[in-house]
């Protein structure tokens, strides 16, 4: 299992791939996701949200975004 996860591609494929993830962080890991715009944030954060993963903190820079987020 790892601590630390950084996912930098487009929201498609982190939709796609939210189980596997998930799977790999261990509890109490950090997930930075980017690559995704800024409509497609709220979408990211339910789907990783049913995973155990919850939203620290997002920033949106022009139309794109980044997510901190944690493994509970």
């Amino acid at each position: 299992l790892f601590d630390l996860v950084i996912a930098n591609i487009l929201a498609g494929p982190l939709r796609e791939m939210a189980p596997d993830l998930a799977a790999t962080v261990k509890d109490g890991g950090i997930v930075i996701l980017s690559g995704l715009l800024q409509e497609q944030a709220e979408d990211i954060v339910r789907i990783y949200k049913a995973h155990d993963i919850e939203l620290l903190q997002r920033w949106d820079i022009d139309v794109w975004t980044a997510l901190l987020m944690e493994k509970n």
